[in-house]
């Protein structure tokens, strides 16, 4: 008899890394269950209770990641925890990136904040296997420049072809890079729009006027997708608590293309 999908498995936390003043990354392992690239897990604090997080390691690790923001009691245990701390971890959960289409085409990821949490397992995932796509851009934007995730691997996926463009909405101290919302460098790659795939996660007002944004430059629909990952709880579709209109976002989604996007209930779209 197998276990029941809301028990989750016992894991040990390996590492703890502070990644900006409010969110850790956390790796987890053995890890317990394969994934594809923006799928998420249900993560349990034994004593406090579970909340959805995006894995955001690559499929190929033999450990499990996740990048948390300290926002509740949750999240709040989970950064007063250590390294040999035990946890539970249930899934993984929901439809990622669609891979399939993306063979020997351009790349193109945006991301807000900690919402390039669930595209770096996609970023990863395309190096890792680089002779299968073509080029790689990433626009990348953050409140301020300490709110940028993934500083320290900036400089590794440069020196790997990935085009990186990065703006913050606020610049301070030595930052001598672009200023502005995440719109203001979507226009920087020079990909063959008509063909490129686009992937973005962050707030649902920057994915809102990212997708307009990307359409006005020339990006096909077609091959516009978001992750769109608030309201999610059970991870399951038995909750009721992400449905909206026939859809659960964490079944149907969360990854979603744009003319689904466009057909979504208010309360998942982002408009």
């Amino acid at each position: 008899m197998g276990l029941s999908p809301y028990v989750p498995k016992p894991v040990k936390i390996v590492r703890i890394k502070e990644e900006t003043p409010d969110t850790k990354t956390i790796t987890i392992g053995p890890k317990p269950f394969d994934f594809t690239p923006g799928q998420f897990a249900m993560v349990t604090v034994y004593g406090v209770g579970e909340a959805p997080f995006s894995i955001c390691s690559t499929p190929s690790d033999n450990n499990l990641q996740f990048s948390i923001r300290k926002m509740g009691s949750v999240t709040t245990a989970i950064h007063e925890a250590s390294p040999g701390d035990e946890i539970g971890v249930r899934g993984p959960y929901g439809r990622g990136w669609p891979l399939g289409e993306m063979r020997n085409r351009d790349i193109l990821l945006v991301g807000g904040g900690i919402g390039f949490a669930p595209l770096r397992p996609l970023l990863l995932h395309l190096l890792e296997n680089s002779n299968k796509y073509g080029r790689i851009a990433v626009c990348y934007g953050a409140r301020s420049p300490s709110l940028l995730m993934y500083r320290d691997e900036f400089g590794e996926w440069m020196e790997r072809g990935v085009e990186l463009y990065l703006t913050v909405d606020v610049g301070e101290g030595d930052w001598k890079g672009n200023v502005g919302v995440v719109t203001t460098i979507l226009d920087k790659p020079n990909l063959n729009k008509a063909e490129t795939i686009v992937c973005t996660c962050g707030p649902p007002v920057m994915i809102k006027f990212v997708l307009k944004k990307l359409v006005e430059l020339g990006y096909s629909e077609e091959n516009i997708y978001a992750s769109l990952e608030s309201k999610m709880r059970c991870g399951i579709g038995k909750c009721g608590h992400c449905h909206f209109g026939g859809k659960h976002v964490c079944v149907d989604g969360p990854v979603f293309r744009y003319d689904e996007i466009m057909e979504l209930p208010r309360g998942i779209s982002p408009f």
